[in-house]
C-alpha cells in the first residue's frame, strides 16, 4: 500500500509540473497574441492553457493506448524486454552492494540463461485468426505444427476440409473488406452479401451477359437471392470453385459484380490464388445508345477472355497465404485502404 502512494504521490509531482510548465507557457505567449489588450491577453492566455492540456494529455493517451495494445498484441516482446530491464537494474543495485563479479553472476547469467530456454524451448508459427498472424508455442507444438497439425484441434485436417475452411474464410473476410470500403468512400453503412441468379449457371453465363449487354444492367438485380455459398462449394485436388456462379454486387456511383465459378481458388503449399472476373455496370445515357451496346458488348467479352487466358496459361499471383486450421491472412482493413 506504501509503495502504491509513492506512485501516486510522484504522479501528483509531475502533473503539477507539467500544468506550472503550461501556465508559464500560456502567461508568456498569451499576451502576444492579445497584443497587449488586457482583455484579450487573458482570454488568450486561457485558451494557451486549455489548448496545450488537450494536447499533451491527447498524445499522453495515444502513447498509453499504444503500449497496451503493444501488450496484448506482442506479450512475448514485452516480457523479453521486462527481463531485460529488470536484471540490469538488479546488476547495478547489486554492484552498489558488493563487487561486479558478484553482481554479473545473479544477474546477467541469470538472464542469458533465460534467453537461451528461451530459443530453445519457445517457437513461433502462423496464426491468422490472431491479429499478430503468429503465436508463440512450445518445441513440441512448433514439431507437430510443422508436421501438419491445427494445433487449435491437435489434428491435421483433410486438404477437402482445410481448403473449404480457407475459402469461406477468405470469403467472410471478403465481405468485410468490402463493407469497409464502402464506409469509407460513401460514409454510410452497407452490408454487402454473396447471391445467385436463378437463371444463370455454368453453362450460359456467358450467352446471359451478353445477352444483357441490350440493357441497362447486366444482371437483373432485382432477382438475385442471398445464398449460403458453402452449399456450392467443392473441392477438387488443389482447386476449388463452385457448382454455380456465385455473384458478389457491389454498390456505389459504379456498380460492379463479380463472379467466381467453378475454378476460383487455386492452392499451393501453404498460399492460394483467385480466379474471378468482374465488370462495372455502368450504361451513359448521353451516349448513342448503338454505341454503348456495342463498348458493353466488347467489355463483357474482353473481360471472359481475360479470365479464361489467365485460367489457361495458368496466370495465378498465390498473394495470400493460409495456417494449418485454414486461417488466410488476407486482412480486410488492410486491403481497404490499399
Amino acid at each position: 500500500m506504501k509503495k502504491v502512494l509513492k506512485i501516486l504521490k510522484i504522479l501528483f509531482i509531475i502533473f503539477i509540473i507539467i500544468e506550472i510548465m503550461i501556465a508559464i507557457g500560456s502567461v508568456v505567449v498569451g499576451p502576444t497574441i492579445g497584443r497587449g489588450k488586457p482583455e484579450k491577453d487573458i482570454f488568450w492566455m486561457l485558451v494557451c492553457f486549455f489548448v496545450a492540456n488537450v494536447c499533451i494529455y491527447e498524445y499522453l493517451i495515444k502513447i498509453i493506448v499504444l503500449f497496451y495494445k503493444g501488450l496484448i498484441l506482442y506479450p512475448l516482446t514485452y516480457f523479453k524486454v521486462f527481463i531485460i530491464i529488470f536484471f540490469i537494474i538488479l546488476f547495478f543495485k547489486l554492484r552498489k552492494k558488493f563487487n561486479n563479479k558478484i553482481a554479473f553472476k545473479y544477474s546477467i547469467i541469470p538472464m542469458i540463461i533465460m534467453f537461451i530456454l528461451d530459443i530453445s524451448f519457445l517457437r513461433v508459427v502462423p496464426d491468422y485468426s490472431s491479429k499478430t498472424h503468429e503465436k508463440t508455442v512450445t518445441l513440441i507444438g512448433y514439431k507437430k505444427y510443422q508436421q501438419g497439425y491445427c494445433l487449435e484441434e491437435d489434428r491435421i485436417l483433410p486438404k477437402d476440409e482445410l481448403y473449404k475452411r480457407v475459402v469461406i474464410d477468405d470469403f467472410t473476410k471478403l465481405l468485410v473488406c468490402q463493407d469497409n470500403l464502402y464506409k469509407m468512400i460513401y460514409n454510410s453503412i452497407t452490408s454487402h452479401k454473396y447471391e445467385i441468379h436463378k437463371d444463370i449457371n455454368l453453362d450460359n453465363y456467358k450467352d446471359y451477359l451478353r445477352k444483357n449487354v441490350y440493357s441497362k444492367e447486366y444482371v437483373n438485380y432485382k432477382e438475385l437471392e442471398p445464398v449460403d455459398y458453402t452449399k456450392y462449394l467443392v473441392v477438387k485436388n488443389n482447386t476449388a470453385g463452385f457448382t454455380k456462379p456465385i455473384i458478389l454486387p457491389v454498390g456505389g456511383v459504379r456498380v460492379s459484380i463479380t463472379f467466381y465459378l467453378d475454378l476460383a481458388f487455386e492452392f499451393k503449399d501453404n498460399t492460394y490464388g483467385t480466379y474471378r472476373f468482374y465488370l462495372f455496370d455502368e450504361f451513359d445515357e448521353r451516349e448513342d445508345k448503338e454505341k454503348e451496346y456495342k463498348r458493353r458488348l466488347e467489355e463483357v467479352d474482353n473481360e471472359l477472355l481475360w479470365y479464361e487466358n489467365n485460367i489457361k496459361k495458368q496466370r495465378i499471383s498465390y498473394n495470400y497465404k493460409f495456417d494449418n486450421c485454414g486461417y488466410s491472412n488476407f486482412d480486410p482493413e488492410k486491403e481497404a485502404i490499399d
